[in-house]
């Protein structure tokens, strides 16, 4: 898993590595095995992936055996992949234009510039960019194209057309294939998916669907949603529900049952997309007058959450992990 000092491969990706520091202005220079920046000398263990995962460098964590400082270098590092590397004071450098070294005396993290251009070459994770990723997921074998996703998401063909090419240029889709990068867009996704302002209400989720009185106004996306979608939840039922609203008027009105001096019973937000596919499964009824959102939906909220949600994720096995295809 580590690259071996010494070896041809350790010299190239120190030489990566160096050549990431002298692009910011930097003194450095590759002093055997080790980096010398503006005197300051690191022997650096280096490990090389792809396309890594949240999981899979999780799991180097745990191969790792306390080395330090320990640099990934890869084609691309998500952002949900970051905040685990991050958490464990581990750096990268993702070739798409961002570097992190974080040792004693050299605490760097910054963009870089790659071929002279913005590397992220525009912000894809727009309200529109996330119903686009979020359509490619819950359709993962078919072609991301303006003129397929548009109408299905009710936005214009330009706007959906500009955000494609966004994902594009972060190697998100395939530029031959136009099939969406899996699971590294899941990941992106979850990472940038809006999930704070949450709202607690002292009602139940029977009492906030009454106080709206629409079947299509309040959509479920907590735990219980997510097992209805075939996750293993242990206690899901338990916990206070969690449901989004589709309109600014919606929240203002469930507003009103918020009570703090009672216990939250259901917390409630502003759906974070206009699009929001739901579990047609299980629709509204009688005896519960509300949606359930899409199972992907709620794998995506959940793995918006690193310390608990990743796992879920993981041992729910909803997310598309196809074989090495061409982009």
């Amino acid at each position: 898993m580590f690259v071996t000092a010494g070896t041809r491969e350790h010299a190239e990706l120190l030489g990566e590595v160096v050549e990431a520091l002298t692009a910011l202005g930097l003194d450095a220079r590759a002093d055997g095995d080790a980096i010398a920046v503006d005197g300051t000398r690191q022997v650096p263990f280096l490990t090389t992936r792809a396309h890594p995962t949240p999981a899979d460098l999780s799991a180097m964590l745990g191969d790792a055996g306390g080395r330090a400082p320990v640099i990934v270098v890869a084609d691309r590092i998500s952002d949900a992949g970051r905040d685990v590397l991050r958490a464990a004071g581990w750096g990268w450098l993702d070739r798409r234009g961002h570097l992190r070294l974080w040792a004693p005396g050299l605490r760097i993290e910054t963009d870089l510039e790659v071929d002279g251009a913005d590397p992220r070459g525009g912000n894809p994770w727009t309200t529109v960019g996330l119903e686009v990723a979020l359509h490619s997921l819950v359709h993962p074998d078919r072609p991301v194209t303006a003129r397929r996703v548009a109408p299905e998401i009710g936005r214009s063909v330009g706007a959906t057309h500009e955000l494609i090419g966004r994902f594009a240029t972060e190697g998100l889709v395939g530029p031959r294939t136009h099939l969406p990068l899996l699971p590294e867009l899941f990941w992106e996704t979850a990472a940038n998916w809006p999930d704070e302002d949450w709202t607690g209400v002292a009602a139940s989720i029977d009492e906030v669907a009454a106080r709206l009185g629409d079947t299509d106004a309040l959509v479920r996306v907590d735990e219980r949603a997510a097992t209805l979608g075939g996750a293993r939840i242990a206690a899901a039922g338990e916990l206070p529900s969690r449901c989004y609203v589709r309109s600014p008027a919606a929240l203002r009105r469930v507003r009103s049952l918020v009570d703090r001096d009672e216990p939250t019973r259901c917390w409630v937000r502003r759906a974070p997309v206009e699009w929001l596919p739901l579990n047609d499964a299980h629709p509204p009824d009688d005896a519960h007058p509300w949606a359930v959102a899409h199972p992907m939906v709620c794998a995506v909220r959940l793995a918006a959450d690193p310390a608990r949600g990743h796992e879920i994720v993981e041992d729910w096995g909803i997310v598309p992990d196809p074989a090495e295809r061409p982009t």
